[in-house]
């Protein structure tokens, strides 16, 4: 949460403009220390 706007600007460059997947951001205490962030996908055929 600490670089929120970044994690955003990640992700906008990440996705096709217009096609982004729903997300949800959440703070949570992540699994390992050195992580920035943890991502949870869930896809569908």
């Amino acid at each position: 949460m600490a670089d929120f706007d970044g994690m955003n600007a990640v992700w906008d460059d990440w996705v096709p403009p217009g096609d982004a997947p729903p997300r949800a951001t959440v703070q949570a205490k992540l699994a390992r220390p050195e992580w920035k962030i943890e991502i949870v996908v869930t896809a569908a055929i």
